[in-house]
Formats: structure tokens, C-alpha cells, sequence
């Protein structure tokens, strides 16, 4: 299934204008298939023609997706997750369809296909563009002499193993993880947090081995199975980790109330995944319980107050290989 039809519901040479109005009229996140590149009226035009090509760049080295340029301006929500909602901001350009598409192939090197793009003309005929891309079979790509890469709704320079990688032909699974809580109790003395882990293969048709699953939580325990474990969970190893078949169960956080005091009601979870075929990554959460609903949470966002999900190690503590090192060997 095309990207357009899974986010509009349509192919894209059958969208109109309105249909990016109407799906805009509630917030959109940002994901690892969905860029937005909004148009303000400052900046320098080419500066926002690069950035578009780099997120192309960065979907022909990954699953591909859907880029929108002229999406309503782009926020951070409380989680940090870019966002859009709103006027969309069409531009006046001479480009058309055809001239944008020969610019990319002329650009982003090896030869992008499986390039599609759609013009939108609003009534003072500024236009917005619409750019579906498929995940590329002859990369790495480049463009402007670095290689680019989709992470987590973000766009980046590729790490020079995932490059080596790829002119191996070595292809690599895109695993996601998540936490999500799910309910919380108490019986006076004792907080308990129910979570539910998810960790799931996007990637159809390229299997990860041997995944690793580890979970560290401070303050408080982790229950699994009516087993204990002092802040630090390893989950046993998965051996094959499918597209359509994740990795799901649920844990609970035992905290004593004492100790939430002693931590101003802040509680940090960290979750730790990847394997053979696929590079580590983090998702982090920090929650406060100061104001605690008992009960099933329907909407966890009540609690968060800091969420970073499927980054890399060196993006999740911003510390050097060697300062890394260093700490391990003065612990």
C-alpha cells in the first residue's frame, strides 16, 4: 500500500487541496514515515528546497514516506515530538511538478526513483507539495556529499555504520520501542505502576535476531511474573522478531510512597532494545505522580513531563564513546 493511502486514505494524484486543510484540523505528529516542512515567510528559499531534499534523501535510505511542504508551522509538543496543526503556509515558486522532480534526480545521488509528487494550488495559486517516496533499493544516497537518514521522526546525517552497511547490501530491520502506562495503584504504602512494552519490527520484509530487551526504572522494583528485580529488568533474548509480531507484555513498578517523596514524586524508566541486525536505541520517560489518579490511565500524558522515544545511545545521553568508557572504568 502507498504512503498517501495509508495517510490520506487516497492515492496521491487524487488529493486536493482541502484534504490537507481537513487532515490539519487536528495535530499531526511527526513519525518515522511522516515529515512536515512548513514555509514561513523568513528564511533563505534555498535553505527550505535543501532541507526538503535532505528529508528525501533521508526516506530513500530508510522505509520511505511522506513529506508535506507548506505544512501549518511546526511545534514541540510536551514531549518533544515535532507537531503540526492549523493554516497550512503555501508559497509562491517556479516550480512545477515536473521541474521539482528533475531537481531531486539531479541532486541526490545515486539516481533517485520511486519519486512521486503531487502540486496543490491554493486560490492565489501558492502552492504546497506533496512527496511520496519509496524506500530506495540502490542506496546509500547522498546528498550535497553526506548521506542522510530517517530516526524517529527526525532527519539525519547517517552514522557511518549504518552507511558501511548499506554499500554491504546489509539491510537493517527498523525496530521501534514503547512504554505506555496502563494503571496505577496503591494499598497505603506502596505506589504501583502497571506498563505495557511493546517492541515491534516495522520493517516487512527483514527479520532482526536475537533481540535484547532491558528495562531500568529508579526509584522503585520491577515485577515480572511475580519475580522481583532492583531497578534493572533484562527481558530473556527474542530469537526472531517479525514485522506483525511484537514483542508485547506488561511489568509493574512497585515504588514505596517514602521513596516517591524522597524523589519529588519523579519517577525515570528507561527502555533498552535492539539486536544482531539492528543498532541499540532508548526510549525514555520521566513521570510525575504529585497529583495521583487511581485507576486505568487512559491518557498518560496526564503524568509525563519528559518522553524520547527510539534514539540512539549517543542522541539519548549527548556523552562521547570515550566519556562513556571513562565513567564505566572509574566506576
Amino acid at each position: 500500500m502507498k504512503y498517501s493511502q495509508i495517510q490520506f486514505g487516497k492515492d496521491l494524484y487524487d488529493l486536493d487541496y482541502n484534504d490537507l486543510i481537513q487532515f490539519f484540523n487536528t495535530e499531526k505528529e511527526e513519525t518515522l514515515n511522516l515529515e512536515f516542512k512548513s514555509y514561513p515567510a523568513q528564511g533563505n528559499p534555498a535553505e527550505k528546497e535543501n532541507s526538503v531534499f535532505k528529508a528525501i534523501c533521508g526516506l530513500l535510505n530508510s522505509e520511505g514516506g511522506i513529506i508535506i511542504w507548506g505544512a501549518p508551522v511546526e511545534e514541540r509538543n510536551a514531549q518533544g515530538n515535532t507537531t503540526a496543526e492549523g493554516a497550512l503556509t503555501p508559497f509562491t515558486t517556479a516550480l512545477d511538478r515536473d521541474r521539482f522532480i528533475n531537481k531531486v534526480t539531479g541532486l541526490i545521488i545515486p539516481l533517485a526513483i520511486g519519486i512521486r509528487v503531487q502540486q496543490l494550488n491554493d486560490a492565489n495559486n501558492d502552492s504546497i507539495f506533496v512527496i511520496e517516496v519509496e524506500k530506495s533499493d540502490f542506496k546509500p544516497h547522498q546528498f550535497k556529499d553526506k548521506y542522510y537518514i530517517r530516526l524517529d521522526g527526525q532527519t539525519k546525517v547517517a552514522p557511518h555504520y549504518l552507511i558501511s552497511a548499506m554499500m554491504k547490501s546489509v539491510d537493517f530491520p527498523i525496530v521501534k520501542g514503547h512504554l505506555r502506562l496502563k494503571n496505577i495503584e496503591t494499598d497505603g504504602h506502596n505506589i504501583s505502576l502497571r506498563f505495557r512494552k511493546v517492541v515491534f519490527n516495522t520493517s516487512p520484509f527483514n527479520n532482526d535476531l536475537n533481540v535484547f530487551i532491558r528495562i531500568v526504572a529508579s526509584p522503585g522494583v520491577i515485577v515480572v511474573n511475580n519475580n522481583q528485580y532492583a531497578g534493572d529488568y533484562h527481558s530473556p533474548g527474542l530469537k526472531i522478531l517479525s514485522n506483525g509480531r511484537p514483542s508485547m507484555s506488561e511489568f509493574d513498578l512497585i515504588i514505596p510512597s517514602e521513596q516517591l517523596i524522597q524523589r519529588n514524586n519523579e519517577i525515570q524508566i528507561v527502555l533498552n532494545f535492539g539486536g544482531e541486525k539492528s543498532p541499540s536505541k532508548v526510549s525514555s520517560y520521566k513521570y510525575s505522580l504529585a497529583n495521583l489518579v487511581l485507576g486505568n490511565v487512559d491518557d498518560e500524558n496526564t503524568f509525563l513531563i519528559e518522553k524520547k522515544e527510539n534514539s540512539l545511545p549517543s542522541d539519548a545521553n549527548n556523552k562521547t564513546a570515550d566519556v562513556q568508557i571513562n565513567e564505566l572504568l572509574d566506576l
